[in-house]
């Protein structure tokens, strides 16, 4: 679980780093530029959104399929174009999309989920300010423990996702069992489990967020998310009956602790 989640905020800062010239010209938003409609229509189309895959089952299918191919896609050409011009950024972002529908094992999986998180994540953080970022940490931790111990829609989400085998994050194989597995033989909760993307994403908007000010701590911040997920590894794997948990709240805290920690460096 921690090599996925740690390659992911490190090709993810990475990203930050080179993209950041491009970023300089532009002001990060402040949470104060978000209004009170905004949110309105954000949640309103999560709201909508999460209905529809829930109760439509097929269109849901289409829809997470087709939205996590233009994810892995997006995600994958912004890495790509560190190294490469965009014609060919493209054509390899292309190639590991197409690869990904076509080898759907659990190492694609998190090959693909590596970088389209890290790309998506490099990109959004540089456009915000820290501080925005830790508002949306908090409000999304909160969000993430009713959705999933009081309505549990995000439990019934997760469940629509893994029936269209579209699945939002990385596939951790338990001991004993292969990354070499096909996703349609998968079952979860018998040798395998998810780490959904926003557990990962989160953390690495703020991390990438502080590249501005420093790569350093913008590193430091991504350690203690690590040690935010292993703190929720040790909660979920304690569980006298396992069960799924809001993994964000730990990340998050974790991640605003080494956040503050950087104010005194």
């Amino acid at each position: 679980m921690l090599l996925p989640f740690g390659l992911t905020q490190a090709l993810g800062i990475y990203a930050a780093f080179r993209f950041l010239p491009d970023f300089l010209a532009v002001q990060p938003a402040g949470f104060s530029q978000f209004s009170f409609l905004d949110l309105i229509i954000l949640v309103a189309f999560a709201i909508v959104f999460i209905f529809l895959a829930i109760r439509f089952k097929k269109v849901g299918s289409v829809t997470f399929k087709v939205f996590l191919a233009f994810l892995i896609f997006s995600g994958t050409q912004a890495i790509w174009g560190i190294w490469f011009v965009p014609l060919i950024s493209t054509i390899l972002a292309l190639a590991v999309t197409i690869l990904f529908w076509f080898l759907r094992n659990v190492i694609m999986q998190n090959i693909a989920m590596v970088f389209t998180l890290a790309g998506i994540g490099a990109v959004l953080g540089l456009s915000l300010l820290p501080m925005t970022v830790i508002y949306i940490l908090v409000l999304f931790s909160f969000y993430d423990i009713i959705s999933v111990y009081k309505t549990g829609h995000m439990i019934k989400l997760a469940q629509a996702m893994i029936e269209s085998r579209a699945i939002f994050g990385f596939v951790i194989p338990e001991p004993g069992h292969t990354v070499r597995r096909k996703i349609a033989g998968v079952t979860f909760g018998q040798g395998f489990m998810i780490l959904g993307s926003g557990d990962v994403i989160f953390p690495l908007l703020l991390s990438a967020s502080i590249v501005r000010i420093s790569v350093f701590q913008s590193m430091i911040v991504a350690v203690f998310a690590a040690a935010g997920l292993f703190l929720m590894h040790l909660i979920f794997s304690n569980q006298e009956t396992r069960r799924p948990m809001a993994a964000l709240p730990p990340i998050a805290l974790m991640s605003i602790v080494g956040y503050l920690l950087t104010n005194f460096l």
